[in-house]
């Protein structure tokens, strides 16, 4: 369901103050980075409290054994443990993962907010681009697309939401203005870049020797998951496109950037360019035009997307740039804004809009 309204406040707003209790909230698969994120950003959130965390690799051991930032004193439990007393759960696995657990979590009447690529894509499409057949078919259509600035309204009614990709985000920001107003013609092109903490914790050919001073494309021509994703999302804003998508990894730690190409479908200007994207996302809570060119430092630590369109008027090209930290508005943030509206809570509760700079 596309949403066009400005973002929701909580339908339960006037009702908060007579909250008696936190949602118990449950993170699945908190050892690794999108684990971690979450129980960073959860600590500080007013209306949650976070009651478990489960981790094979960790089960037993106290939480900043994996975490030695946090000053967290739980223990890691197994997931039946954290399940029983969680109200809220946060699927934080790798794919192919989710979709045998989610059916038993719905049945037990916890809502859920899966991290994994498991309900992001139709199931033949999920077989095509992960080469797994799908074990829950039937709720993939009942699992909303946790972008909100897309599917806001199908969030806050949602038990499930499926949280997009880092790279998908990125690219569903610079291009939904442009996908709104029929501005494509054919098809599109993202350069995407990405610091290490893209490939997760457990990476191979992540090491520093290999990394440090260099930079590489990876699964180019058509090749990366995320291109059926970025492509369903053009879909969704009423421009379906076809993207070429050139992803490559830069030795730095956390954020996308993401160069956006695109052939206007009839004249345009920068005027006319910067007008819509202002008018776009003047009221969102986390994304935001800027007449400066984005980069991903600026965005670290935040909810943040940053966005700048350009108008290429001697190659008649639309160029846009756009920035996130990939593990907040990229993964656990953006898993924490859909939360909040689907516990009717404001969409930018326990959510920080500023960088961490320098």
């Amino acid at each position: 369901m596309l949403s066009t309204g400005y973002p929701i406040q909580s339908t339960r707003k006037e009702n908060m103050s007579a909250k008696t209790h936190k949602t118990k909230v449950g993170i699945i698969g908190a050892n690794g980075y999108g684990g971690g994120q979450l129980a960073q950003i959860l600590s500080s959130h007013p209306e949650v409290e976070v009651v478990g965390y489960s981790s094979r690799q960790f089960e037993g051991q106290p939480f900043r054994v994996a975490w030695p930032n946090s000053n967290d004193n739980h223990l890691f439990e197994n997931m039946e443990a954290v399940l029983d007393k969680s109200d809220f759960i946060f699927l934080a696995l790798p794919n192919g993962l989710a979709m045998d657990l989610v059916p038993g979590i719905l049945e037990r009447g916890k809502k859920v907010v899966d991290l994994s690529a498991d309900f992001r894509l139709p199931a033949a499409e999920y077989q095509k681009w992960y080469g797994k057949i799908h074990s829950s078919p039937e709720l993939i259509g009942q699992a909303a697309y946790g972008l909100p600035e897309l599917e806001r309204l199908a969030i806050s009614q949602a038990s499930l939401t499926a949280n997009p990709g880092c790279y998908v985000t990125t690219a569903a920001m610079a291009l939904l203005p442009l996908a709104r107003a029929g501005l494509i013609s054919g098809s599109v092109i993202v350069d995407g870049i990405s610091g290490i903490s893209g490939g997760g914790r457990n990476a191979d050919g992540f090491s520093y020797a290999e990394v440090n001073e260099n930079v590489a494309a990876y699964k180019i021509a058509g090749t990366h998951r995320h291109t059926a994703e970025m492509e369903a999302n053009l879909t969704r804003a009423g421009q379906p496109s076809i993207v070429s998508f050139s992803p490559h990894i830069a030795p730095y730690t956390r954020g996308i950037l993401c160069t956006c190409y695109v052939t206007p479908s009839r004249e345009t200007s920068q005027a006319e360019l910067e007008g819509l994207y202002h008018a776009v996302f003047e009221h969102e809570f986390f994304v935001r035009y800027t007449a400066d060119l984005p980069t991903p430092k600026a965005t670290v630590g935040s909810n943040r997307c940053d966005v700048s369109v350009r108008f290429d008027a001697r190659a008649n090209r639309i160029v846009v740039v756009a920035a996130l930290d990939n593990l907040v508005k990229g993964m656990s943030g953006e898993a924490v804004q859909n939360m909040n509206l689907m516990l009717g809570l404001p969409e930018d509760m326990g959510l920080s809009k500023w960088g961490i700079w320098p």
